[in-house]
């Protein structure tokens, strides 16, 4: 508990007079005040933290048909087991290969968005014309008509922007995942993922499937810099899906055998060494997750948490594959923090994505030259990555009897609360404006898209302001001088 003395001199003169003998006198008033800030015990809980845009997730597929309608009941079924944040839709359009979308099929598409987001789920969605393989035999003859795909459903998901996070690929390629295609020339794929850029709303991020494709769509052998995160471009709004994710020395395919050789069309893959190193720059900033596969010594524990750690990774496939995710939940990690003895499944599961804890605040101001206190809070972010929409940082100052004083808003973007690292924000408190008593400190952090208050990693008192990080005593009293 540390205690500050802020003196405050108003400019009104009480009182003035001259005395030949005893020369001129000026009184005046001062305010003294005392303020003492307690602040609360920061003490970390590996509590689950259900918060949006991270951590495990089901696949459900749709195939949209006039022939066969949507079961809803269905659905809703499905949705009341699923009790995951993240869903990953894939929307199979394989009836329509020939031609547009007819009315129905639009509003099939638009009655399932519509059911998963009243469950208040957000949406990973992939859009396909295959499921078995065989993209060749079954995506359309011309590329006109999947850029025609692409303006159709683009106009109905922009309706629902507050619910879909994000969308994988560029909807050609075995199970849509950009292979064994008739359209993945440089040409073709520069061409489709332009347009679809052009048709999405710019809040919903969009998708490749390995770093090789960020280069080619991206014009850039570089991974994305903070000066351009979140700008807008393709290049900040396009991430990464790894279906072969810790499946092999290359995740099966996604990775090269040789050292980087980027030619002036940015094709060309580098060793696993350097496209995780890639991701550990480019995932501070656009979104990354997918499937682990095949049991193997890289998917081993301690492995796979270092490399799911530089990838950065948001997300993952929690029903595939059985026999790796069963090694994690076999596995113990141990370290001296409140997750030593947890099992390696749970461990991974609670640090996919964001998950940020305040560790310290304090209250300081000079007496002298500060016209208001300063409170500082740092906080730390131990999950594998950040939370890459815009949240709303805001303090609540409530008194004795509860009643709210004053809402601060903060200048802080947690986008850029880095994994693994501490960040130490500050906010004025005009301490003159309160009367004598003690006063609590509030903290929220609020994601405007889903309405929803974000859970912190902390064991600390949390209401309906947020979480209590602490509290000051006012005490105040007018001193004569001369």
């Amino acid at each position: 508990m540390k205690n500050f003395i802020l003196l405050v001199i108003p400019c009104m003169i009480l009182s003035l007079f001259t005395d030949a003998n005893i020369g001129t006198y000026l009184f005046a008033s001062r305010e003294c005040y005392t303020i003492t800030y307690q602040p609360e015990e920061y003490v970390p809980s590996n509590r689950p933290l259900n918060n949006p845009y991270r951590g495990w997730y089901h696949i459900y597929g749709y195939a949209l048909s006039d022939s066969a309608p949507v079961n809803l009941t269905q659905i809703e079924e499905t949705i009341a087991k699923d009790s995951n944040q993240l869903v990953l839709l894939e929307i199979n359009l394989r009836g329509y290969a020939a031609s547009e979308i007819s009315p129905a099929g639009l509003s099939q598409l638009e009655s399932i968005l519509l059911a998963w987001e009243n469950a208040g789920r957000q949406l990973i969605l992939r859009f396909l014309y295959d499921w078995n393989g065989k993209a060749k035999e079954t995506e359309p003859q011309d590329i006109s008509i999947i850029k025609r795909h692409m303006e159709q459903t683009g106009e109905i998901v922009n309706r629902f922007a507050n619910c879909v996070f994000l969308m994988q690929g560029i909807y050609v390629g075995n199970c849509g995942e950009m292979n064994n295609s008739n359209y993945m020339s440089l040409e073709h794929m520069r061409e489709l993922a332009t347009h679809l850029d052009s048709i999405i709303d710019p809040a919903i991020y969009l998708s490749v499937r390995t770093p090789e494709h960020y280069r080619i769509v991206s014009r850039s052998s570089e991974p994305l810099s903070s000066e351009d995160a979140f700008s807008g471009k393709i290049s900040a709004r396009t991430g990464l899906f790894n279906d072969g994710m810790l499946g092999s020395e290359s995740d099966l395919g996604t990775y090269g055998e040789q050292p980087f050789s980027i030619t002036e069309d940015f094709t060309g893959k580098g060793t696993r060494t350097e496209e995780i190193a890639f991701q550990n720059v480019l995932c501070n900033y656009v979104p990354n997750g997918g499937e682990v596969v095949l049991d193997n010594e890289y998917n081993d524990f301690p492995n796979a948490l270092a490399d799911l750690r530089d990838m950065h990774v948001s997300y993952l496939d929690c029903g595939y594959d059985l026999a790796v995710l069963d090694k994690w939940r076999n596995s113990s990690y141990n370290a001296s923090d409140c997750f030593d003895g947890a099992d390696g499944y749970s461990y991974i599961g609670e640090h996919l994505g964001y998950r940020y804890a305040i560790r310290s605040s304090a209250c300081s101001f000079d007496a002298i030259r500060d016209a208001k206190a300063s409170l500082s809070v740092t906080v730390e972010n131990s999950g594998f990555s950040v939370t890459y929409r815009p949240f709303i940082s805001m303090m609540t100052i409530v008194d004795g009897d509860g009643r709210v004083c004053d809402t601060i808003p903060i200048r802080t973007d947690a986008r850029f609360w880095k994994s693994g690292e501490e960040t130490t924000w500050s906010v004025p408190l005009d301490v003159r404006t309160y009367q004598n008593g003690t006063y609590r400190i509030y903290y929220r952090l609020y994601d405007p898209k889903t309405h929803r208050n974000i859970g912190l990693a902390n064991d600390i008192p949390v209401s309906s302001h947020g979480y209590s990080i602490g509290s000051f005593t006012v005490q105040s009293q007018t001193v004569q001088s001369q």
